[in-house]
């Protein structure tokens, strides 16, 4: 298939149009459900069903898809008990009530016979159904009726509820025999929003893009209908080039209609209740016992009861309310005295202790203190920008900095702070000239420990910053040099100086990694990762992120995967931070994509994405360019493109560029796995226009993907490249990048390449290695068992294109040498490739042993099944002559029956 880009109007008019049809959208998010419903309803033990779920889920619209989808074969009569309807006999069959003769509504013996029989009068031999919301209950004569006309099967019921324990008592029996089926909605998974989202819009979507969607609707199916209709009216949600894209300011807080559901939710609630729920809305999260002195017990354990707060279990049992969307609303519509004064109510004129205070507490009252327009003490600033940082929301990060007075002892740190935000945001121009603006008497205040935080992010952002990685060297030994006299000096305790010394150690690591200079601090990286009794173990796994990724590029595949379990099973540990964690992840993707393990790859993306909004808008992006260059490197194209022009998507609306040249590379390579030569042009033609400082990892992958595209489509030149590049990777002991440049040169290069490849594959280790040195052998011997070996190891890896070169050169060489049976059977397994990858990285070029014309009728009869004698007959020929033939035939084909000639001709 080939993939287009550009959305059709095919695509964009429904999704467009959606927004107006809410049971179309239901019939969609809800298709398990509507199914089992249907199920429950066709089941001859069934009196029916009752649809449960949260308020503002979607039980009407899901209610009413179900009707319209059980029409023409079933009656239906929707009907909708209020809450004054529980007050009033047959309040909920009210319809009905209006329609029967005067002497019907004499008792309720022949109101109930006379609602029977209307009903059956309106079904007119169909089965009937009877569709009931019951937001206010049902009175006693409406219960009676409606399990009358259940047991007698008049008719079966639908039952609308927020829960099973609202239904009358009459109800609980046939649910707990099962003769009434509970369908509960829940909120939508991650998983079932990316599908229904794609399903709506068609075209590509990015997952990040329905990632965010999904947290904006917190999983609930009607706000996201609502969101979704919005953004697309908006334009604030729209398609570019056939990829689906979000608007960095979109919000869902201003949607008029959500705000309007709110609202009137809120207002039923008591002025007390409201109040706390304003107080919790701005506040984001409060431990029980301050809000309970505040507002009084008993109003919190009322708003319990009602379902309006969640308590956690802790110590401090955190109190929040339930339903976020309520608080993203109310926090949107509240003024800025009114904030302060809720403020002022809660927490007075005192701040928190930073000690007593969770991430959560914490990043709620800063973003409280700042949506009351006021500045952060400083303590507090840093820690919630510091915390922020962590969780991928730099735009937080700097609001929380915002106005910080300057001082001597903290200075420092709080530009080193916006610089660490700057640079997520990829600016970093403007990150440099924040470190820049720190006096030399700010940062000798600083504490060991935080000079060489300091360092470290200033390494990196000169590294990002062009003209200034030079300096990166210089930099480190200056740092050195002052920890050194500060120690002599004895300015501070020894563990806190190890600590700053192991802090430069690892910056020093990650510039050497950044710039492919493995093997010059490997001796000293596998020392740090080992650790030393009592060291600290953060540090420690760091240097083992850092370990694993020089042992995979050195060619120590087998001892990368090693470390990387290690560090794995620490992870969950207290050392396991959200820095190691991060680092992990990002040098575990390395770690398996050059062990050829590209599953293992997609699993580790797909696990390591990120739940809020801001963090999804500054790295969605990337875990999509993962995915498709784990996709690309294994040879699927096609698979590989989606999460590619996805990525590419949303990082040209971003200022992050390093990542965009190997996206742009990894995308035509996957046109040309695809055989679409123009497209993968136009994808290196973008590559041409691009620079930005990027790392060696990354460099390199963007090289060997554009090499091999050109390469693929037959451009000059391409494979003289990537041996040269592979010449300067073993100069630099990079085996295996070495080894996997030459793998795609020596598809057209000669023998000398060859024996270069078999001589890199023997400084490596692993499954990879192994495939590369009997590719190279076999290719260059003409050896079959090597190459089918390589065969064999490919397929093992699940590496198909890789796989139909090895099988393709070993099918000529049998075909060459006359091994017929072995040539049928690489010939099958060829067959088997060739349906899964769409251009042969190569085709057999000897034709084998071929029949005669005469050979070929005589085969084709006896495939048949026809006897010698009939053959013989058929064709004028002597039987004997016929069993010549196909004896001929047998022995150039490498079969014992005429059951085997079926396949191959």
């Amino acid at each position: 298939m080939r993939w287009t880009t550009g959305v059709s109007e095919r695509h964009q008019s429904p999704a467009r149009a959606f927004a107006s049809d809410r049971v179309h959208w239901a019939r969609i998010v809800r298709s398990d459900e509507l199914k089992a419903a249907r199920e429950a309803l066709e089941s001859e033990q069934s009196y029916g069903i009752v649809i449960t779920g949260a308020r503002d889920i979607g039980k009407g619209a899901f209610q009413t898809a179900l009707v319209r989808s059980l029409a023409p074969d079933l009656y239906a009569q929707t009907l909708r008990s209020t809450r004054v309807g529980t007050e009033t006999p047959y309040g909920a069959l009210a319809p009905f009530l209006a329609r029967l003769p005067d002497e019907a509504l004499e008792n309720p013996a022949a109101t109930m016979r006379g609602i029977m029989e209307t009903l059956t009068a309106d079904a007119a031999g169909r089965p009937a159904v009877i569709a009931l919301e019951t937001p206010g209950g049902l009175d006693e004569l409406s219960t009676a009726t409606l399990v009358n006309l259940m047991i007698t099967n008049t008719a079966k019921v639908i039952v609308v509820a927020t829960r099973t324990s609202d239904l009358p008592q009459d109800f609980h029996w046939m649910l707990t025999e099962g003769r009434i089926r509970e369908i509960p909605l829940d909120l939508l998974p991650e998983e079932k929003t990316e599908a229904v989202v794609e399903e709506v819009l068609g075209g590509i979507v990015p997952r990040t893009v329905a990632r965010m969607l999904h947290a904006m609707a917190h999983g609930n199916p009607e706000l996201l209908y609502r969101i979704i209709g919005d953004f697309l009216q908006s334009g604030q949600l729209r398609a570019t080039d056939g990829v689906w894209t979000l608007a960095e300011d979109a919000e869902t807080t201003r949607s008029r209609e959500i705000d309007d559901v709110v609202r009137t939710r809120v207002e039923r609630e008591t002025p007390e209740v409201q109040t706390v729920i304003e107080a919790l809305a701005c506040a984001r999260r409060l431990p029980l016992e301050q809000l309970a002195s505040v507002f009084g017990v008993e109003v919190i354990s009322t708003m319990d009861e009602a379902g309006l707060i969640t308590v956690e279990d802790g110590d401090r049992h955190s109190v929040a309310l339930s339903d976020p969307v309520m608080e993203e609303v109310v926090r949107g519509w509240l003024s800025i005295p009114r904030r302060r004064e809720l403020r002022s109510l809660l927490i007075g004129n005192s701040e928190p202790a930073l000690e007593t205070l969770g991430v959560v507490e914490l990043l709620g009252y800063a973003a409280w203190t700042r949506e009351c327009q006021a500045v952060l003490p400083t303590e507090h600033a840093m820690a919630a920008a510091h915390a922020s940082l962590r969780l991928h929301d730099p735009h937080f990060a700097l609001d929380c900095l915002e106005g910080v007075s300057r001082a001597k002892a903290t200075w420092a740190t709080v530009q080193r702070l916006r610089a660490g935000a700057y640079l997520a945001l990829g600016l970093p121009v403007q990150a440099h000239a924040f470190l820049e603006q720190v006096a030399e008497e700010e940062i000798g205040a600083l504490s060991p420990i935080d000079f060489a935080m300091f360092v470290e992010t200033l390494a990196m952002v000169k590294r990002a910053t062009p003209g200034r990685e030079r300096e990166i060297t210089a930099l480190f030994e200056d740092s050195r040099a002052r920890l050194l006299v500060n120690a002599e000096l004895g300015g501070a305790p020894e563990p806190e100086t190890q600590r700053a010394r192991g802090i430069l150690d690892l910056a020093e690591f990650a510039d050497a990694a950044y710039r492919g200079r493995f093997a010059s601090v490997f001796d000293r990286l596998e020392t740090a990762a080992a650790g030393v009794p009592g060291g600290d173990d953060e540090l420690r796994l760091r240097a083992g992120c850092l370990l694993m990724q020089a042992q995979v590029m050195v060619g120590r595949e087998d001892e990368a995967l090693a470390t990387l379990h290690r560090v794995s099973s620490e992870l969950a540990g207290p050392a396991g931070t959200p820095r190691v964690r991060q680092e992990f992840v990002t040098r575990a993707f390395d770690t398996l994509l050059f062990n050829g393990h590209w599953r293992q790859c997609l699993a580790l993306v797909r696990s390591a994405g990120h739940e809020t909004v801001p963090s999804l808008r500054v790295s969605g992006a990337h875990y999509e360019f993962a995915a498709g260059l784990a996709l690309v490197f294994a040879g699927r194209g096609s698979d590989a493109l989606s999460p590619l022009l996805a990525a590419i998507a949303q990082l040209e609306q971003g200022n992050v560029r390093a990542t965009l040249g190997c996206a742009y590379a990894a995308t035509a390579f996957a046109f040309a796995q695809q055989g679409d030569s123009a497209a993968a042009r136009s994808y290196l033609d973008r590559l041409e226009g691009w620079s930005a400082p990027t790392s060696y990892t990354l460099h390199a992958s963007m090289e060997f993907c554009a090499d091999m595209a050109r390469r693929w489509i037959g451009e000059r030149g391409a494979s003289a490249r990537l041996v040269d590049a592979a010449q300067e990777d073993i100069a630099a002991e990079r085996w295996t990048m070495a080894g996997i440049r030459l793998v795609g040169a020596t598809v057209e290069t000669g023998n000398d390449e060859l024996a270069l490849l078999e001589e890199v594959c023997s400084h490596r280790q692993g499954a990879l290695a192994e495939l590369g040195r009997r590719l190279a052998r076999g290719t260059r011997l003409r050896d079959l068992t090597d190459l089918v070996a390589a065969s064999d190891l490919a397929a093992g890896l699940e590496l198909d294109t890789l796989e139909s070169r090895c099988t393709a050169v070993a099918l000529d060489i049998a075909r060459d040498t006359g091994d017929v049976r072995s040539a049928r059977i690489l010939q099958a397994r060829l067959d088997r490739l060739t349906g899964l990858v769409e251009v042969l990285p190569v085709v057999p070029q000897s034709l084998g042993p071929l029949l005669t014309a005469r050979e070929r009728e005589v085969a084709v009869l006896a495939a048949r099944g026809e006897s010698n004698r009939t053959i013989a007959d058929e064709m004028g020929l002597s039987v004997r002559t016929v069993e010549g033939h196909l004896y001929q035939v047998f022995s150039k084909l490498g079969i014992t029956s005429r059951s085997e000639l079926a396949g191959l001709l």
